[in-house]
């Protein structure tokens, strides 16, 4: 019988199929990466993958929270104070944030064929979930900042994450939202996002 892994090797393997995965779904995409392409590369035998992952699919959205904490931290560490219109600053924000969606491979390849329905398809509830609060968790920070400069802000953190979700889905879309309009439509959508959500007090 083969020996159980350890917790240090079980730690390191699970960061090597993070690793690897990343490069060959960078590389060939999501639908031209199977399981035993990355098991190869970590060096185990493709049954341990599932020691680890339940599918390709929780691996692939794993990689992608990675990527999304980097965009999530814009927000949690964002000095929006450095110049006099601290809602402006958010706007600049989420520009760079549209700029990185744009440049990430890993985040678009989501919407090349029916990527995005199958992978959520795949994912239990509590990991979807776990992702939904952790983007209202980043931007929690910068919500109570506002606050105590006076600023009024109505709506939970759950759903601003939501309506901050459901505008960068549309910055996956510039084809069908039409390139030509794409940058203005997405100037106008942030202003309507932050003048609605943020109030400045009386």
């Amino acid at each position: 019988m083969a020996r159980g892994f350890s917790s240090k090797e079980k730690q390191a393997i699970r960061l090597s199929l993070i690793q690897q995965g990343r490069e060959l779904f960078r590389k060939f995409g999501f639908q031209k990466t199977n399981i035993l392409d990355i098991t190869k590369n970590v060096g185990i035998a493709q049954g341990t993958f599932y020691k680890f992952f339940n599918s390709k699919e929780e691996l692939y959205f794993v990689i992608l929270e990675i990527e999304e904490q980097k965009l999530r931290e814009q927000f949690a560490v964002a000095d929006i104070f450095t110049e006099k219109d601290p809602k402006q600053s958010i706007k600049n924000i989420l520009q760079q944030m549209i700029e990185m969606i744009e440049e990430n491979s890993l985040i678009r390849e989501l919407f090349i064929g029916d990527t995005m329905t199958h992978i959520v398809k795949k994912l239990s509830p509590e990991l979807l979930e776990k992702h939904y609060q952790n983007d209202s968790f980043a931007i929690e920070p910068l919500l109570e900042k506002l606050r105590k400069e006076g600023f009024i802000i109505e709506q939970e953190p759950q759903m601003i994450a939501s309506i901050l979700r459901s505008f960068f889905l549309l910055t996956l879309h510039k084809k069908e939202i039409g390139e030509s309009v794409f940058d203005e439509t997405m100037e106008v959508f942030i202003d309507l996002i932050i003048d609605g959500l943020i109030k400045e007090g009386e």
